[in-house]
């Protein structure tokens, strides 16, 4: 057996009926139910790897016992588990589910570190309306690049520190793109900071047209 193995056979056996680990495996679970830690200082109960920010919980009915666990422990030992209606998935499926539970895991504290970092900075400057651009976030999904540039300068200002990536920049429309065009060039680095590898690829393919007929599209 591999280390990772031997330390989940110490843990799994004495919580299962069975006497190998492998037939202790087809006793649990993935309950569906998970949980962010809101920092990254969590420990898997399965195989013991520590520094985990989200836990998932498996489960053997047989013995009514519980643990918490790290998304690739599920994957990794193939443990299967139910979906929202009730029905059992195989090992790939629950897979599956468990990166999609991460995945929204990932962006509701995504999103919270965008609320906060609002939040803080409409209590640093009254003049600021924060739940204004909550409200705008929620119904738009994200930011325009004029909005985001000065959230950013506002946020810098104020001593605030935030992710710039956190920060959804709305790029679908021509005005969108107008508002990054003219924007001045400390303005346009914040926006950039901000935007995914596509919408980066985007704005350089942009520039790389207007070169060919040697132009500057800023």
């Amino acid at each position: 057996m591999s280390g990772w193995a031997e330390r989940a056979a110490a843990t799994l056996l004495p919580l299962s009926r069975a006497t190998t680990l492998v037939a202790a495996l087809r006793e649990w679970f993935y309950t569906g139910r998970f949980f962010d830690l809101e920092a990254t200082d969590g420990t898997c109960e399965l195989c013991g790897q520590q520094d985990l920010r989200y836990h998932f919980e498996i489960e053997n009915p047989g013995t009514t016992s519980s643990l918490l666990v790290g998304s690739e422990c599920i994957k990794r030992f193939e443990i299967t588990g139910i979906d929202e209606q009730g029905q059992r998935l195989d090992a790939d499926a629950t897979g599956k589910l468990v990166d999609r539970h991460r995945r929204g895991l990932v962006e509701d504290a995504r999103k919270q570190r965008v609320m906060t970092a609002l939040l803080k900075l409409g209590q640093k400057a009254p003049d600021f309306d924060a739940w204004n651009f909550i409200d705008f976030v929620d119904d738009k999904g994200a930011f325009t690049p004029n909005q985001v540039a000065m959230i950013f300068w506002r946020l810098g200002s104020a001593g605030i520190v935030f992710r710039p990536t956190d920060w959804k920049v709305r790029l679908r429309r021509d005005s969108d793109i107008g508002q990054l065009r003219t924007m001045k060039p400390a303005a346009f680095k914040r926006v950039m900071a901000a935007l995914t590898a596509p919408q980066r690829q985007r704005i350089a393919e942009i520039e790389a047209r207007f070169a060919e007929y040697g132009q500057k599209w800023r």
